[in-house]
């Protein structure tokens, strides 16, 4: 990189700033991080990331199609680095992360035969936030910029946090305990190669929360539009809204979050959307163990309606939502992968264990099921079916800001993929683990 390159990018580092707000994740700095000393009243404060992974996948091929014999094994790389900056009301964020775009990793020997890579660099956020009580008479602000975003506390409708959107936000706090949040996302914009907003998908979206006798209630309303069907892989256009219900809290030492969403609208002005999913998981503590349970829905479209479309769609990144193999890796009931609980039943019980304060260890069993099938999935013999899956997971702070991590996957394949895959037990493996600093 050319030194005139790195001189603009420091530069840049160090003019713009951020914060966070009531609907985007918040961006939190390390209690045991040190401001970088800027000049006047402003706080800089550097922090990062350096993760690398090794995986072994078995029985699977990276379309996600469960295949004898069909194995992979590799190496990747993240590398984050943020800077922070507040100054007042006033504050921002700059992420930098490595390899943006398709993935979020640099696979190791995708370069030359020496190793050199080819990699990226993108901004995974940068936004500048302003929070105050001087706009309305009460706590409030406007956040504008890329940043990473999230609805409810289940992931069933919309997550981006991963790579987040670009976005307007603005929030108030009209009494102690209660949020109201509205922004419009800016998902896709392609006017200006198109000449034309209508090649555009674009979110608004309303929230209020809060908490009520010790419980955090709260609901958000989304209108999506993408009148070219670039989203939907059946190039359908899209005029969808979304209506959130959901809460976290306990009740007599028993942990819970639960959402419901529901679907209203029309795909090409003809067809109707009417999907809905539902989300229950459950915790109680008996230290140093805890015990888990979920139950997902998410609705499905068996195509026999050409009127209705009944299957939840969703906007997910491709993040890792409960399952190792199924959601995370294979292509699920819904035709493609990480879409989260479209047109699947999850059931789980799970158990959390910490012999020592810096070790945790957890085991989860599913049993997973489609909601509808399709006459051509019928017609192969296949049914409802998915499987069970059995995730182990390990985390070790081997001091405070260095951790290792181990994830195993296995899934015992239904029958929804022996009459798809037309072959016998296949039994989609996926192991991966790694070393995370952060800093």
């Amino acid at each position: 990189m050319k030194k005139k390159s790195i001189a603009l990018i420091l530069g840049l580092f160090f003019v713009l700033s951020f914060a966070a707000t009531a609907f985007a994740i918040q961006a939190e700095i390390p209690s045991e991080t040190t401001a970088i000393v800027a000049a006047g009243s402003t706080n800089i404060t550097l922090s990062g990331d350096l993760r690398v992974r090794g995986w072994f996948k078995d029985n699977l091929t990276q379309a996600g199609v469960p295949t004898k014999n069909a194995n992979d094994a590799y190496y990747d790389e993240r590398v984050r680095l943020a800077v922070d900056a507040s100054s007042g009301p006033v504050s921002g964020r700059i992420h930098l992360e490595s390899n943006l775009g398709s993935n979020d990793v640099s696979v190791w020997g995708n370069g030359s035969f020496d190793g050199k890579q080819s990699n990226g660099l993108g901004i995974l956020e940068a936004w500048i936030n302003y929070a105050g009580s001087g706009l309305l008479g009460v706590p409030s602000g406007i956040k504008v910029g890329h940043m990473p975003l999230a609805l409810g506390p289940a992931p069933l409708f919309f997550d981006h946090r991963k790579f987040g959107d670009d976005a307007i936000v603005a929030y108030a706090s009209p009494a102690p305990n209660v949020h109201l949040t509205a922004l419009t996302i800016k998902a896709v914009d392609q006017s200006q190669a198109t000449n034309s907003d209508n090649k555009d998908i674009d979110a608004y979206v309303a929230v209020a929360n809060g908490e009520f006798a010790k419980q955090e209630l709260g609901v958000d309303f989304t209108y999506v539009n993408d009148p070219s069907g670039a989203y939907l892989a059946s190039g359908q256009s899209l005029s969808l809204q979304d209506l959130g219900l959901f809460g976290a809290g306990s009740i007599s030492g028993i942990g819970y979050t639960a959402e419901a969403d529901f679907q209203f609208g029309k795909l090409n002005d003809t067809v109707d959307a009417s999907g809905y999913g539902l989300w229950l998981n459950l915790n109680y503590k008996l230290a140093p163990i805890t015990i888990r349970a979920l139950f997902a829905y998410g609705s499905g479209n068996d195509g026999s309606d050409a009127t209705k479309n009944k299957q939840l769609i969703n906007f997910l990144s491709s993040d890792r939502r409960y399952t190792l193999v199924y959601e995370y890796t294979l292509k699920t009931a819904a035709g493609a992968e990480h879409t989260g609980i479209a047109n699947t039943q999850v059931y789980n019980v799970g158990i959390d264990y910490n012999p020592l304060a810096a070790l945790k260890l957890s085991l989860d069993g599913y049993y997973l099921r489609a909601n509808e099938l399709t006459a051509a999935e019928t017609a192969l013999g296949q049914n409802k079916d998915l499987g069970t899956e059995v995730d182990f997971n390990a985390t070790y702070q081997l001091t405070k800001n260095l951790t290792y991590f181990f994830n195993a996957g296995v899934l015992s394949e239904g029958d929804f993929y022996k009459k798809q895959a037309a072959t016998a037990d296949t039994t989609p493996t996926v192991i991966m683990h790694g070393l995370e600093m952060a800093f």
